[in-house]
């Protein structure tokens, strides 16, 4: 059980900085004009959608059963990475 909520707890701090992360992005979209603002509003959409995915994981994974934790670290490492990629993208493209 402490192997679950050491993990819970690490993912917990790195989707904190992700967060904060995704917060300097929405204020730089925010400053973006018209045109920019437009074409990169669906990217910031899908790393919005990633990370709730990710929070929804993340709890799934902290209910789980120490049977069905190494599936459930094993989904929440995919939805995390797929995470990472949204915010990265959007970043380079702005």
């Amino acid at each position: 059980m402490a192997k679950r909520d050491e993990y819970v707890e690490k993912m917990k701090q790195q989707l904190d900085e992700w967060n904060d992360e995704i917060d300097r992005l929405e204020a730089n979209l925010a400053e973006a004009g018209g045109e920019t603002k437009k074409r990169l509003e669906p990217y910031m959409a899908k790393a919005r959608e990633s990370r709730e995915q990710l929070v929804t994981k993340l709890g799934e994974l902290k209910q789980a059963g120490e049977a069905t934790f190494e599936s459930s670290k094993d989904e929440v490492e995919h939805v995390w990475k797929a995470f990472k990629q949204s915010v990265n993208y959007f970043k380079s493209q702005l």
